[in-house]
């Protein structure tokens, strides 16, 4: 590239000093158009006039510059136009233009559309049924993981609950006779619950994971530990449920009752110890539960379920009744 001479001539000074104020400021916009006056009054073509590389006046690079001065004139225009529809949106809408909501300000309300509540339909977003809202007994929207519990039954059931390694340990209930307690778990939370009737050794489980794999709630009802308790659990906004209602030991043989060491019957036995299946055992559930209603032994992975709602629905009953716990 070659250098040419730096001429003063090029170079032109203000004939007067100008006052600030004295002149309305121009916008960019307007600036950027004033590219296309003439060469004695565009002070970017008197900047680049000046410089010693390759000056633009000589006749090699003046179509140059004259083509990046429409260029930028173009842009301009480009620039005024937008400002301008910008401008009509803040108009048309009574609102300015908001930028990204930070994480935990309240999300602006959307307006009402068919199909919406405030139209008296199912709530809507973005033209597909939103999930119903959870609540609780006072009317408030739940939050966090929930299991609520209701004890079908005539006589108290005390609800206990093992976690997994790690996990935090959550306090056992006791539920009077057809009443309902909702229980919080904290995130991430995996385990188990079980009714306390019997000596222990037989046992329904009710087992969860919450916020799994796709930040889903995975649960199923599991025989493999027995039966004392009928147990089923759903989703509370609906979905499949695991588990039965039905009192099996009321059909079930001498063979397969599960007893206190005082003889009394309190369930069903377990099918599967250290590995080991009790085949008459197993025979009997396959009769009343379902390949999904519930784990008969360890393989029946069919059984877990999984749903994207955080909020679980637990009845359950004690199949011996009374105090007794004979039949």
């Amino acid at each position: 590239m070659a250098i040419a001479p730096i001429s003063r001539s090029q170079v032109s000074c203000p004939s007067s000093v100008r006052t600030p104020g004295a002149e309305p400021v121009s916008t960019p916009a307007q600036g950027l158009s004033n590219l296309q006056g003439s060469q004695q009054s565009n002070p970017l073509r008197r900047l680049l006039e000046a410089d010693g590389f390759d000056s633009p006046l000589s006749a090699k690079n003046a179509s140059g510059l004259d083509a990046a001065v429409q260029e930028l004139a173009r842009l301009a225009q480009v620039l005024t136009k937008a400002a301008q529809l910008l401008g009509s949106e803040v108009g048309a809408g009574g609102q300015g233009v908001q930028g990204p909501q930070s994480l935990g300000s309240p999300s602006p309300s959307p307006s009402p559309s068919a199909g919406s509540a405030a139209s008296g339909g199912a709530p809507t977003l973005g033209g597909a049924p939103a999930a119903p809202v959870a609540k609780d007994a006072g009317g408030a929207a739940k939050t966090g993981n929930t299991m609520t519990f209701t004890n079908d039954g005539s006589s108290p059931m005390t609800i206990q609950f093992t976690p997994n390694a790690g996990d935090k340990a959550v306090d056992s209930v006791t539920l009077e006779p057809g009443k309902t307690q909702t229980v919080e778990f904290p995130k991430g939370w995996s385990g188990n619950f079980r009714s306390a009737s019997g000596d222990g050794a037989a046992a329904t489980l009710g087992e969860v994971k919450f916020n799994g794999g796709g930040d889903q709630t995975y649960y199923d009802v599991s025989y493999i530990e027995g039966d004392n308790a009928s147990m089923t659990i759903a989703p509370e906004s609906g979905g499949k449920k695991s588990g039965t209602e039905e009192n099996l030991l009321a059909s079930a043989p001498e063979s397969v009752k599960a007893r206190n060491a005082d003889g009394s019957v309190y369930g069903i036995k377990k099918t599967t110890t250290s590995n080991v299946q009790d085949q008459g055992v197993v025979d009997f559930y396959r009769k009343h539960v379902g390949a999904d209603e519930g784990y008969v032994i360890p393989t029946d992975d069919a059984s877990t379920l999984g749903t994207k709602d955080t909020h679980l629905v637990v009845r359950m009953k004690d199949l011996v009744q009374g105090t007794t716990g004979r039949v």
